[in-house]
């Protein structure tokens, strides 16, 4: 079974036989070249499910885009130097206007690709195939585009629709436990921005397993719903408000802080946390942020910090003598206005509010609670 979505002009396909819609779309359009994206893990895992599945790919490009990039740092590959090296590339195996590139993989590929796509050639068409499933009910959805600039998060990018999106998800098998786990921060993120009955269809037990409407879900099964729910509820946000000026912003909640912390840890350590696990702090101190702005219930508070932090383990972003350039990397933030914290924060499970005005004397408070949760056991 598949089911299908529509956002602006681009269909969404999810379930076991969406790659059925790839080749017809490729027999229909008939482009004169195709590029696939892929990395060192998606070209070994997940290409070969998508050429067996497909009649019309055989001949394409592949383009491992690790090799790029000499740090072999998925976020590091979020760079102009990269998107220069590959258009070169393309450009050496004579893309034109109608070829088309197939971005498989997470949301690094989705981003990277999908910014190259709209850029070369004053833009081609692009397809995304999610392979993760934060990728799949997110960063492939919804039109945004980006790359970093230097360690500061997503500041070059523009809003670009794929022609086509491509949601299969048995993809998820090929993540390891701890990978596909970061990946349900954003789950959890929809369900208190948006929607309070879907939040209650989440549990946690004690050993840190997911289940929805009572199914397990880290067992990387039963996803169809979960995928489904997630990309209906963006859908129906991104379609409110598709540049991002004010009820799309719903959708950054927990991310002013989380992108802080990730800038930093880049410029630090060279290295990258992922995505998920940093989302997971940002939203435990945005949390902790919405209950005193918005003196919602403690009981409430004790529900939402439980849930996350029973999910994923701490991060020791202070070992990396943080300070000096967290406020430079929050400062930035695209939402901010003169220089003014803009944060998304939520009144209540399910009901979110954009546009926040936080100073940095919370913000540090905000991280001492987190700090505190995770070092005292305080719930």
């Amino acid at each position: 079974m598949n089911n299908k979505f529509k956002l602006h002009n681009t269909l969404i396909i999810i379930g076991n036989n969406s790659f059925f819609y790839l080749d017809d779309f490729i027999h229909k359009n008939e482009p004169t070249k195709v590029f696939i994206f892929v990395d060192q893990n998606t070209k070994k895992y997940c290409l070969p499910i998508l050429m067996e599945h497909t009649t019309y790919l055989k001949g394409s490009i592949i383009i491992e885009v690790d090799k790029f990039d000499n740090f072999k740092n998925s976020e590091l590959l979020k760079s102009m130097n990269v998107v220069t090296e590959i258009s070169k590339y393309l450009l050496s195996k004579n893309i034109d206007k109608n070829s088309l590139i197939i971005n498989l993989g997470g949301g690094v590929i989705c981003d990277l690709g999908g910014f190259i796509s709209s850029i070369i050639k004053r833009g081609v068409k692009f397809i995304n195939v999610p392979t993760t499933l934060m990728s799949q009910i997110d960063a492939s959805v919804g039109g945004k585009v980006a790359v970093n600039l230097n360690h500061y998060k997503n500041q070059i990018g523009l809003f670009s629709d794929p022609a086509l999106i491509i949601i299969y998800p048995p993809y998820n098998r090929s993540l390891d436990d701890l990978e596909f786990k970061f990946s349900l921060s954003e789950v959890l993120k929809y369900g208190l921005i948006y929607d309070k009955i879907f939040w209650n269809n989440i549990n946690i037990d004690e050993i840190g397993s997911m289940f929805f409407k009572h199914k397990l879900i880290t067992n990387k099964s039963n996803l169809l719903e979960l995928i489904s729910e997630c990309v209906k509820m963006k859908i129906e946000i991104v379609q409110s408000d598709y540049y991002d000026e004010d009820n799309r912003r719903k959708l950054n909640f927990g991310h002013s802080i989380s992108h802080a912390i990730e800038s930093c840890f880049l410029e630090k350590s060279n290295s990258s946390i992922h995505h998920g696990s940093a989302l997971a702090l940002g939203m435990i101190c945005e949390t902790y942020l919405s209950y005193k702005k918005f003196k919602f219930s403690k009981s409430n508070l004790n529900a939402i910090v439980n849930k996350i932090s029973r999910l994923f383990p701490v991060i020791k972003y202070k070992e990396l003598g943080f300070e000096d350039s967290f406020d430079k990397y929050l400062k930035l933030d695209k939402k901010n206005i003169n220089s003014i914290y803009q944060f998304t924060l939520i009144k209540n499970i399910g009901d979110s509010v954009v546009n926040v005005s936080v100073i940095d004397s919370d913000v540090l408070e905000s991280l001492y609670f987190y700090d505190q949760i995770y070092r005292d056991g305080y719930y």
